[in-house]
């Protein structure tokens, strides 16, 4: 059959229609079941229960968990060990004493019951070198509850008589008490008056040149010396076996001027010079008296 089409049939022109990107033609997309509350739309949610049990902790978390865990663990021994009855001081063992009480160190140290971390062993030191006896002390610890101090004690070394009253005194010049040195120690007799007790200091000018003295002074001159005396005002005056006497003032220069002591004792006999004193405070300028 002949069919007649309309000749005067408007033709519409092609269009290109561009969809927008990502998207397929016949693509199915997943639906979402949501429920529907009045005008609004909300996703469904797991109960909190199941979300709880469906977590589950990163590597990171893991870690950090167990290094806070461990620091905590650590922190906790070092307290416990810090506080420990174990490591505190239990025993002081003292060695080096003679005439110094064994209780008297403990109790100057004060150290029984103190930990054996932040005992105070320089205090503990320092309080038992104050006692007039002590020449020095150490003291250490003994892992794990001792604690040692070694003791140096003073020697008498010689005596110092001052005010009618013979006090023992170590080379320093430290009073040590009344007991008599042994025989033959160096005798210095003080014109001072004042009493003394055991710790005081006397001069230590006189105490060093005495001992100076009585070494050198035989080799020097020939005699030996009777007594050394500490004059207020003139220092140091020595008296031989022979009647002579000598000023030396105070501690320095002890060997030059005894030097200077042997040469004028030696022009002296050459020259029938007669003298009892000599002042040798004022160095190579000797006075003869």
């Amino acid at each position: 059959m002949i069919v007649k089409r309309n000749r005067n049939e408007k033709v519409l022109p092609r269009m290109i229609v561009r969809r927008s990107a990502g998207a397929t033609v016949g693509e199915l997309r997943p639906g979402q079941i949501v429920h529907r509350r009045g005008r609004g739309v909300q996703p469904v949610r797991r109960p909190v229960w199941k979300r709880v049990l469906a977590w589950r902790p990163s590597r990171s978390f893991v870690i950090g968990v167990a290094a806070v865990g461990v620091l905590v663990l650590a922190g906790a021994g070092m307290y416990w060990v810090y506080q420990s009855p174990l490591l505190r001081v239990q025993h002081i063992e003292v060695y080096g004493t003679e005439r110094i009480g064994t209780d008297v160190v403990v109790q100057r140290a004060d150290l029984l019951g103190e930990s054996m971390f932040s005992a105070d062993l320089a205090a503990a030191q320092e309080a038992i070198y104050g006692h007039p006896l002590v020449s020095s002390v150490r003291v250490e610890r003994d892992w794990p509850n001792t604690v040692r101090i070694f003791v140096q004690e003073r020697h008498a070394w010689g005596a110092w008589e001052q005010g009618g009253v013979r006090y023992t005194i170590d080379r320093d010049g430290v009073v040590l008490g009344t007991t008599a040195p042994a025989e033959g120690s160096p005798l210095i007799k003080s014109s001072e008056t004042a009493p003394l007790r055991q710790g005081d200091r006397v001069d230590y000018q006189a105490v060093q040149a005495a001992a100076e003295i009585y070494e050198l002074l035989p080799r020097q001159l020939g005699t030996t010396v009777t007594e050394v005396a500490f004059v207020a005002g003139q220092g140091v005056k020595v008296t031989t076996a022979d009647g002579q006497s000598a000023l030396f003032g105070d501690s320095s220069s002890i060997p030059y001027k005894l030097a200077v002591w042997a040469a004028m004792a030696q022009q002296a006999r050459a020259q029938g010079i007669n003298y009892t004193t000599i002042d040798l405070r004022f160095g190579n300028r000797p006075v003869l008296q």
